[in-house]
C-alpha cells in the first residue's frame, strides 16, 4: 500500500500582508444586511461601545461574544466567528515575526530609521537611510525594498 507522503502546498501557508480583525467581517455583514449597529447591539445585547470597539478591530470576539453574533445573524455559526479570530491572531503573530526578522536576522525594530539615518538627510516626508549588510543578503533586501516601495540605489 501507497501511501502520499506530499507536503502541505505553499499556498496553505501564506498569510496576509495586512491581517483582517473579524469585527471588519462583522462590518461588512451588517452593512449587506441593511442592520445598523444600533439596531444590531440592541438584538443581540451586546453594548454598543463593546460592538464598536470590535467592528474597528480593538476588541476580540469571545466565545460569549460570538454566541451573540450567531443569535442576530442567522446563518453564520459561532464557531466561524471563533476561527476568524484565532486566524486573525495566528496572521498577526506571523506578521510580527515577519517584520521583527525582515532581513535574515536584521530587525529593522531594533534599529528604527531615525537612527539609521543620515544626519540632514530628512526631505520633507522622506528619509535617507543607509545599510551596511553582508553581500549575500543584497537580493533579498532588494526584493524586500521593492515589496516595501523603497528605492534602492
Amino acid at each position: 500500500m501507497e501511501t502520499n507522503n506530499t507536503k502541505a502546498s505553499p499556498v496553505n501557508c501564506i498569510s496576509p500582508f495586512m491581517p483582517v480583525h473579524p469585527g471588519s467581517i462583522l462590518k461588512e455583514e451588517l452593512k449587506a444586511r441593511g442592520i445598523s449597529q444600533k439596531d444590531f447591539a440592541r438584538r443581540t445585547g451586546l453594548q454598543q461601545t463593546h460592538l464598536s470597539a470590535l467592528i474597528h478591530g480593538s476588541r476580540n470576539v469571545t466565545p460569549a461574544v460570538a454566541s451573540k453574533i450567531e443569535s442576530g445573524l442567522e446563518g453564520i455559526p459561532a464557531e466561524m466567528w471563533l476561527r476568524l479570530q484565532n486566524s486573525y491572531n495566528v496572521d498577526i503573530q506571523r506578521k510580527n515575526v515577519r517584520t521583527s526578522m525582515l532581513v535574515s536576522g536584521y530587525s529593522f525594530r531594533e534599529n528604527p530609521a531615525s537612527v539609521l539615518a543620515e544626519p540632514g538627510a530628512v526631505y520633507g516626508e522622506r528619509m535617507r537611510v543607509s545599510l551596511e549588510i553582508p553581500a549575500s543578503d543584497r537580493d533579498l533586501l532588494s526584493a524586500i525594498a521593492l515589496r516595501l516601495g523603497w528605492e534602492m540605489e
